[in-house]
């Protein structure tokens, strides 16, 4: 009895207390708070200017961004977009996805997590798995976090990162949030990679204890359009003991007899693949990317991967865009040996230039090219960049090389035509 009347006691008196101090806490905000001047507010308001968030005195004359060519205009050829099988013009596509918009509205409202999971996201998931004859896909809404996304899920301080120094931006973004120990090696020198991993084994026998280990590389190189030499590093991979991550970007739907990327076009068993990792913004033709592997691997993104955690999923229509490029891929392959020729043909064109030199692989969808002359490279390159642009021609401009994109519906007297300019740009230009 005396403890419940103690208890009574206390409960009334922590009742009062907290009566008291919410009185005292209004009748002291009331006190403090004045009447506003709406003049004096007015005339602050009117006084307030914001700084730019952009100082422009510091831009000068430099162009800020490259406006895209208008393909309206006859004769336009715009060998910079990416549209490897014209899909980007596909009215039957551009239908489904309308419809689908009809359907599920634009945006997703939300990351995969939180609200943003629609059926139509675990209808590509499942499809993507089963095309690539593997276990599960996750699934991003965007290609370039996709890359620095698994990286980081994966990839921990303590860990050591063996990559090509081709490797993409993308990815190094993923080295950054890993805050691993990133080992470059030289563009597809596998002696180079080999005399890597053998120093650290060195370094594990004298520590008695074994490194994690990744090799991460490219299927093509975006910066190069190399393919990497799948089989030399599968093997390095079985006798280093390393776990292998493939970015097939620009690979997958390109490579292979039905366009499953690299492993197919070296007739690697993808189960000996840790995690391949896909953007579906190249052959796709869409927004996002995936990976995809072992259930094991894959699910642990959806609680450790940042771009699928907390960001908005892949709006439904776009999703809807992919699903019917994945279609065609499984209901017409004949399309890939349709790239494969066209990809050998422009490169056959191109090597018979005099004057440049062509950097790509013959099978790869992106042409790097660049000029014989070393000297002045940079300069040269503007100038034929210029000089085929005032043609209506248009290729990516880098420093010291130009990139063009394949596209499958470009007819043979187009390619005649871009094959002419360039002969011309190199006379005029050099």
């Amino acid at each position: 009895m005396y403890s419940y009347m103690s208890g009574l006691v206390y409960m009334v008196a922590s009742a009062f207390v907290i009566l008291l101090g919410t009185i005292f806490f209004f009748k002291r905000y009331k006190k403090n708070a004045k009447e506003m001047d709406e003049e004096l507010l007015n005339a602050r308001i009117n006084l307030f200017r914001p700084e730019p968030l952009i100082d422009h005195s510091t831009i000068g004359s430099g162009v800020i961004e490259i406006p895209a060519p208008d393909e309206s205009i006859p004769g336009c050829v715009n060998l910079a977009k990416v549209n490897f099988f014209n899909f980007l013009n596909n009215q039957d596509f551009r239908k489904e996805a309308e419809l689908c918009i009809r359907t599920y509205g634009v945006g997703s409202c939300g990351p995969r997590g939180f609200y943003g999971t629609i059926d139509i996201h675990l209808t590509l998931e499942e499809r993507i798995a089963k095309f690539m004859d593997m276990e599960e896909t996750v699934l991003y809404s965007y290609g370039f976090t996709t890359v620095s996304s698994a990286i980081g899920a994966y990839c921990k301080k303590k860990d050591i990162i063996f990559c090509d120094e081709k490797i993409s931006f993308a990815a190094r973004q993923g080295f950054l949030a890993a805050k691993s120990t990133v080992e470059y090696f030289k563009h597809n020198d596998m002696n180079d990679l080999e005399s890597k991993l053998k120093a650290y084994e060195k370094k594990e026998k004298q520590r008695g204890k074994l490194f994690r280990k990744f090799l991460i590389v490219e299927g093509i190189y975006a910066s190069s359009g190399t393919i990497c030499p799948l089989p030399e590093l599968m093997s390095l991979r079985e006798k280093y003991k390393l776990r292998i991550f493939i970015d097939e970007s620009l690979s997958w739907g390109v490579l292979g007899e039905h366009g499953k990327g690299v492993t197919e076009h070296f007739n690697i068993d993808r189960s000996n693949v840790d995690m391949i990792i896909a953007s579906l913004e190249y052959a796709v033709g869409s927004i996002g990317g995936f990976c995809v592997g072992a259930s094991v691997v894959i699910e642990h993104q959806r609680l450790s991967g940042l771009g699928y955690c907390f960001s908005a999923s892949l709006p439904p229509f776009l999703t809807q865009a992919a699903l019917c490029a994945l279609t065609m891929f499984e209901t017409q392959p004949s399309i890939f040996q349709e790239l494969h020729e066209t990809c050998i043909m422009i490169d056959r064109k191109l090597r018979n230039l005099e004057g440049y030199i062509v950097i790509s692989d013959p099978l790869s969808p992106v042409k790097l090219f660049t000029t014989k002359r070393s000297e002045k490279r940079c300069e040269d390159i503007k100038k034929i960049h210029t000089f085929c642009t005032e043609k209506n021609i248009y290729f990516l401009p880098f420093e010291e090389y130009l990139k063009l994109n394949v596209n499958i519906a470009t007819e043979d007297s187009t390619i005649d035509n871009v094959m002419s300019v360039l002969k011309s740009a190199i006379d005029v230009c050099i």
